[in-house]
C-alpha cells in the first residue's frame, strides 16, 4: 500500500515553525497581558437594548449589544478606562475608571435613559461579514440568498459546485478528492443525510434559504459522519416587519415548439410578526414543473390557458414546502419550530426506451396451451392495423421522491458568556419506482429477452426496446429520530464548547429485479432484496478555541459510536457496538493585520452506509451481501491556509491539503454466514488519497463590480470508485495500486462577475473550466482489464457560459424585477457522462459498447454494433446519439420577482 508523506512532512513542518513563532511571540508579550469588558446595556425598565455601540474612548476597541443587551470586548490592554454606552433614542451614558486585569473579565452594566427624538431623515445601515476569519482554522465558503438571487444558478448544489476544491459530477459534489456519499448535510444544525443510502435528502428552495455554508476541511469536533466535507444550511425566518417574494420563471414562450425545456417555476414566500407578542413566521412554497433535459417522449395530457400558459404532468414535477415560526418568551430565550415537505415525481430518460412507434402485434399459443401476446417488426408507421402503437416511455418507472423534516430548536442565553441550544427532529426518506403504479405481479412481459424479440422474423433487435415494461420496482422508507445539544462557555480567552447528538434510524427497502422470473423459493422475481432493521448511534465531542495575542488554537475530540441493532444474531457480529475517537487540532496566527496564517489535523471517521450492512443478506445468487461487521471508514487530513486582504474590497483564500483515506467500503470473495463455500460480500478494504491547492479572489460590490474567481487543483486517486467495482468488472488480478479516481479532475477554474446600477439594472456572468474526467479505454476484445488501464485515458476538458441580466422598476411602490437568464450561452457539446449504462443488457451488447465506441473513434454519445457493411469482417458502428451523454444545450429562461 503506497503512503506519500512529503505532504505531512511539509505540512508537520509548517506547523513546528508557528509553533516556535507563537513561543517567540509570547516571550517578547508585555508582562502587563490582557483582559476582557463584558456587561449588559438595559433601559431605564430593565429591558435589553439591543445593537447598542459601546465603545472605549481614546482607543480603537469596541463592541455592540446583542439581542438581550449583553456585549463583550476582549484583547484590551491592562489599565484604566472610560467606556461609553450609546443607542438611538436614549441618552449616551458614560462610566468612568474602568479596571482591567490580566486574564480576568470587568463587568460594567448600563442603564440608558429614553430621550425624545425629532423627525430624522432615512438612514441606510449596511452590515458587512469580515473579510478574513481571523479565528476559524478550517476553509470554508460562504453563499447568502442575495448571491443564489443574482446569480444564473437555479439550485444550491449548482453554487456550491463553483468553490474551489469541489468536482461536481453526474449530479453529486466531491469534496477535495472524496467520493460522493462522504458530505454531511445540516439544516439549521440538524442533519439531513438519509442512513441507509447515503446523500443529503433536503434539496431547499433556493429562495427560502438565508445562507449557506460549504466547509471544504478543518472541521471542528462538533462536526462528525463526514469524512469529506459538510454544507450547512440556514432556512429564512420572520422578522418584526411583513415582507414577502413572489418569483416566476419560464422558458415557454407560447407555442409547443417554442420552448427548451418546457420549465415554469413559481415561488411565494412570506414571513413577519403574528397577532401573538413575540411569534413571527415565514412560509413558502416552490413548484417547479418541467421536461427537465433530455426530454422523454412519454404521452401525457396537456391543457393550455390563454393559449401560452401550459398545464399538466411533465418529467419532473417537484414541489417544496418551508414552515418556521420563532417565538421568543423572554430576551434569552427563543424557541423555534419548523416544517420542511419535499415531493418530486419524475421520469428517468433511458435511451433503450425512447424510440416510439408501432409494432406488429399477434396472438400465439405456447407449449402449455397458454394465449400469449408476441411482437413482431417495428414500423415509425402503421403499416396495418395489426400494428399497434407502442411507446415504450410509457413503461419505464416512475420515481417518487420525497422528504419531510420535522424540528424543534430551543436557545437558552444564560448570561454573556454562556448558551446552549436542544435540538430534537424527525427526518422521513421515502422512495418509490415502479413502472404505472404496478405491483411486481403485474408487470408486463414473459423473459428478458421479448422485450427486443421480433418473434415475426425470429431475429432481436439490437438495442431498442419493442415490448414489455422495465423489469424492476423498488420502495424504500427511512425514518430518523434525532436529539441533539450543543453548550457553549467562554471563560478568560478560552470558548469552550460540548455536545451530544443520539440518533435512532429506522429502515426498511424492498426491491424485485426482472418479475417475469421466480427466485429458489418460488417468490416473484428474479432477484428480490427486503429487509427492515433499526439501530442507535450516538456523539459526544468537546472543543475549546484558546486565543492569546491574536492567535488562535482549536484543539477537539470526538467519541462516535453505533450499533448495528438488535435484529441480527450475536453469532454474525464480532462486535455489535462500534466505537471511535477523532481529534481535531487547528491553528491560526495572524501574520499581520491584512494576514492569517492557518493549520489543521484532523481525523475524520464516517459510518458506512447501512445498506453495506444489511442489503442480500440471505442472497445466494451472486449478488453482494451485506456485512455486519463493518467498520468505519477514515479520513487523516492535513491542511495549510493563508486568508490575505489585498484591499478593503478584494481578499484571498489560499489552501493546501492532504488527505489518507482508508477502510473504504469494497468487496470481496470470502466465507460468510450461513453458506457453503465463498460469497462476495463488503469489506473494509479500499483505500485512497487525495492533494491539491485551492485559491479564491473575491471582491465585495464597490463602483458597480463584483467578482469571484476560484481555482483548483486536485490530484484524487485510489483503488476503485466504485464500492462494487471488483464484482461488476473482470480483472486480469486485483488492483493493488492507486489509479485515477473517476472524479479525479485535474484542474477547475470558475470566474463569477456582476456588474450593476443598484436599484437601475443588473448583469452576471458565470464562466466555468475543468480539465478532462479519466477513463478506461476498452476494445471489442478485452475480456479481463488490466488494472494499471483503469482510468489511464483523459476526456476532453470543458467549458460553460451562464449569464442573468436583471431590470428593477418600481411597482406599487414595491421593487419589481424582469430577468433572463441563459444557461450554457455558447451551446458548449460537453461530454459529462461518457457510458450513461443500459439495463438490461441489449442484444448486440457486445461489452461497455459506448466507451468502446469512444475509445476506436474518438466520438461521444454511444453507439452499437451491427452489420458489416463495408466488408471488413468486422460489424459497424450504429451511431445512437445519446442525450445523456451530453451536458443540457442551450436555454433561455424569462422571469418576473416582487419583493413587497
Amino acid at each position: 500500500m503506497r503512503r506519500p508523506f512529503f505532504l505531512p512532512a511539509i505540512f508537520l513542518t509548517v506547523a513546528l515553525a508557528v509553533c516556535c513563532l507563537t513561543v517567540s511571540a509570547w516571550a517578547q508579550s508585555p508582562l502587563g497581558g490582557k483582559g476582557s469588558i463584558s456587561g449588559k446595556v438595559l433601559d431605564e425598565k430593565g429591558q435589553p437594548v439591543p445593537f447598542a455601540n459601546v465603545m472605549l474612548l481614546g482607543t480603537q476597541w469596541g463592541g455592540a449589544a446583542v439581542d438581550d443587551g449583553s456585549f463583550t470586548i476582549v484583547n484590551i490592554p491592562v489599565g484604566t478606562y472610560t467606556l461609553r454606552a450609546s443607542s438611538m433614542g436614549f441618552e449616551i451614558s458614560t462610566q468612568e475608571g474602568i479596571q482591567v486585569q490580566a486574564d480576568q473579565t470587568t463587568t460594567a452594566n448600563f442603564a440608558l435613559q429614553s430621550k425624545s427624538v425629532g423627525t430624522l431623515n432615512e438612514v441606510a445601515v449596511t452590515a458587512e461579514k469580515e473579510r478574513i476569519k481571523t479565528k476559524r482554522t478550517d476553509t470554508s465558503h460562504d453563499i447568502n440568498s442575495k448571491d443564489l438571487e443574482s446569480l444564473p444558478v437555479n439550485e444550491i448544489a449548482e453554487a456550491v459546485g463553483l468553490k474551489a476544491g469541489v468536482i461536481a459530477k453526474g449530479g453529486d459534489l466531491h469534496f477535495r478528492g472524496g467520493r460522493a456519499g462522504e458530505i454531511n448535510v445540516t439544516v439549521d444544525g440538524v442533519p439531513v443525510k438519509d442512513p441507509l443510502v447515503g446523500g443529503g435528502g433536503a434539496a431547499l428552495a433556493s429562495l427560502a434559504v438565508e445562507a449557506t455554508e460549504t466547509i471544504l476541511g478543518g472541521l471542528d469536533a462538533e462536526y462528525g459522519n463526514a469524512q469529506s466535507g459538510v454544507i450547512n444550511y440556514t432556512t429564512k425566518e420572520g422578522g418584526r416587519e411583513f415582507e414577502g417574494q413572489l418569483y416566476y420563471m419560464t422558458d415557454d414562450y407560447g407555442q409547443p415548439d417554442n420552448t427548451y425545456d418546457n420549465l415554469d417555476r413559481v415561488f411565494l414566500g412570506v414571513g413577519g410578526p403574528s397577532p401573538i407578542d413575540n411569534l413571527t413566521y415565514y412560509v413558502s412554497a416552490e413548484g417547479t414543473f418541467s421536461d427537465a433535459y433530455p426530454a422523454t417522449p412519454r404521452d401525457r395530457s396537456r391543457t393550455r390557458i390563454l393559449n401560452f400558459i401550459s398545464v399538466g404532468d411533465r418529467k419532473s414535477n417537484s414541489v417544496r414546502i418551508q414552515s418556521k415560526l420563532a417565538y421568543r418568551p423572554g430576551p434569552n430565550y427563543k424557541l423555534t419550530g419548523e416544517v420542511i415537505y419535499n415531493n418530486t415525481r419524475s421520469e428517468p430518460y433511458l435511451h433503450m426506451w425512447s424510440r416510439v412507434g408501432y409494432v406488429q402485434t399477434f396472438r400465439d399459443t405456447t407449449q402449455t396451451g397458454e394465449v400469449v401476446t408476441r411482437r413482431g417488426r417495428w414500423s415509425p408507421t402503421q403499416v396495418d392495423d395489426t400494428y399497434e402503437y407502442y411507446n415504450p416511455s410509457n413503461h419505464t418507472p416512475t420515481n417518487i421522491n420525497r422528504f419531510n423534516q420535522l424540528k424543534a430548536v430551543w436557545n437558552h442565553t444564560i448570561d454573556e458568556s454562556a448558551f446552549y441550544n436542544v435540538k430534537l427532529s424527525r427526518n422521513f426518506f421515502y422512495v418509490d419506482s415502479r413502472v404505472g403504479g404496478k405491483n411486481a405481479w403485474e408487470y408486463e412481459g414473459e423473459r428478458e429477452n421479448d422485450l427486443w424479440f421480433n418473434y415475426t422474423d425470429r431475429e432481436a433487435e439490437p438495442f431498442f426496446i419493442i415490448s414489455g415494461d422495465y423489469p424492476t420496482l423498488s420502495h424504500r422508507e427511512t425514518i430518523v429520530y434525532t436529539l441533539k445539544s450543543d453548550f457553549t462557555q467562554r471563560y478568560k480567552n478560552h470558548t469552550f464548547k460540548t455536545g451530544i447528538e443520539a440518533t435512532y434510524n429506522d429502515m426498511s427497502f424492498f426491491r424485485v429485479d426482472r418479475p417475469y422470473n421466480s427466485n429458489s423459493q418460488g417468490e416473484i422475481g428474479g432477484t428480490r432484496t427486503n429487509y427492515h432493521y433499526y439501530n442507535p448511534e450516538g456523539a459526544w465531542y468537546i472543543q475549546d478555541r484558546w486565543e492569546h495575542e491574536g492567535m488562535v488554537l482549536n484543539l477537539g475530540v470526538r467519541y462516535d459510536v453505533f450499533s448495528v441493532g438488535e435484529q441480527l444474531d450475536i453469532s454474525e457480529v464480532r462486535e455489535r457496538v462500534k466505537k471511535q475517537f477523532s481529534p481535531r487540532i487547528g491553528i491560526a496566527y495572524p501574520i499581520s493585520d491584512r494576514d492569517v496564517f492557518s493549520f489543521h489535523y484532523g481525523r475524520f471517521y464516517q459510518i458506512p452506509d447501512r445498506r453495506f450492512l444489511y442489503d442480500n443478506r440471505d442472497a445466494l445468487d451472486g449478488r453482494v451481501r451485506g456485512n455486519a461487521n463493518l467498520t468505519n471508514e477514515t479520513t487523516v487530513s492535513y491542511q495549510a491556509g493563508i486568508q490575505h486582504l489585498f484591499s478593503d474590497n478584494v481578499a484571498g483564500q489560499f489552501s493546501v491539503y492532504y488527505k489518507d483515506i482508508f477502510g473504504l467500503i469494497s468487496t470481496e470473495a470470502g466465507s460468510s454466514f450461513g453458506t457453503v463455500g465463498n460469497t462476495n460480500q463488503y469489506v473494509n478494504k479500499d483505500y485512497a488519497s487525495s492533494r491539491g491547492f485551492e485559491a479564491t479572489l473575491s471582491r465585495r460590490f464597490s463602483n458597480g463590480f463584483a467578482g469571484e474567481i476560484n481555482y483548483g487543483f486536485g490530484v484524487a486517486t485510489g483503488v476503485a470508485s466504485d464500492p462494487n467495482a471488483a464484482v461488476e468488472r473482470t480483472f486480469t488480478y486485483l488492483p493493488i495500486s492507486e489509479q485515477s479516481l473517476d472524479w479525479d479532475v485535474r484542474h477547475t477554474f470558475s470566474v463569477q462577475t456582476q456588474f450593476a446600477d443598484l436599484g437601475n439594472w443588473l448583469a452576471s456572468f458565470i464562466w466555468t473550466y475543468s480539465s478532462g474526467f479519466p477513463y478506461t479505454p476498452e476494445s471489442r476484445d478485452t475480456r479481463e482489464l488490466q488494472p494499471e488501464n483503469t482510468n489511464s485515458r483523459r476526456l476532453p476538458s470543458s467549458t460553460s457560459l451562464d449569464i442573468q441580466a436583471e431590470k428593477y422598476y418600481r411597482l406599487w411602490g414595491q421593487r419589481f424585477k424582469v430577468f433572463l437568464q441563459s444557461r450554457n450561452v455558447l451551446d458548449a457539446k460537453n461530454i459529462t457522462t461518457l457510458s450513461p449504462g443500459n439495463w438490461p443488457n441489449p442484444p448486440g451488447s457486445i461489452g461497455d459498447d459506448y466507451t468502446i465506441y469512444f475509445t476506436e473513434t474518438g466520438k461521444a454519445g454511444g453507439a452499437y454494433v451491427d452489420e458489416d457493411i463495408d466488408g471488413d469482417g468486422i460489424g459497424d458502428w450504429v451511431a445512437l446519439n445519446d442525450p445523456r451523454v451530453f451536458l443540457d444545450p442551450r436555454n433561455v429562461r424569462l422571469g418576473l420577482q416582487l419583493n413587497f
